[in-house]
């Protein structure tokens, strides 16, 4: 007896047509509420939110950044075991018999674009940018931002943030 697959024909209502066609309403509008709230109540109150945004983002990297790095690495370690273990490219997502959506060329160029696309078409000029003015290496008086001996430091500390688990 074959049993149902997971998680592949879940009770969402989805919208049948206009804007919001195939997305849930429910999620979609409440999300744009929210974000325009977060907006509005910086642009209208810059000071608060600067000081509220601030101790939450104090408080994130106080008590969860070790956890992130430890969850990252062990992301990477999973993937890389994915990779080297040949019967995992086997595995089938989606039920006995169906075919791939997209193509591996596909898939990889949307996964690229989404992830690693972003971060580098964002952050590879702005990041050394930034540590050009300050780093580590500016700190410990061992250079001088905005000064031409920074460079490599600048460099240097931009790629050690865009490391392997990036």
């Amino acid at each position: 007896m074959a049993t149902k697959p997971a998680l592949m024909n879940l009770p969402i209502e989805t919208s049948d047509a206009g804007f919001y066609s195939g997305f849930s309403k429910d999620v979609t509008i409440s999300a744009k509420i929210l974000v325009s709230a977060l907006i509005i109540w910086a642009v209208v109150f810059p000071e608060n939110a600067s000081n509220v945004l601030s101790a939450l983002n104090s408080f994130l990297l106080s008590n969860f950044a070790s956890w992130y790095i430890f969850v990252v690495a062990f992301y990477v370690v999973v993937c890389l075991l994915f990779a080297l273990v040949p019967s995992s490219g086997k595995l089938l997502l989606g039920r006995p018999g169906e075919t791939p959506e997209f193509s591996n060329f596909s898939w990889f160029s949307m996964m690229f674009g989404a992830g690693i696309g972003i971060g580098m078409l964002t952050f590879a000029t702005a990041e050394p940018i930034y540590h050009f003015g300050n780093n580590p290496d500016v700190i410990r008086g061992l250079s001088t931002g905005y000064d031409a001996d920074n460079v490599r430091a600048a460099y240097r500390w931009s790629f050690l943030h865009w490391g392997v688990s990036a």
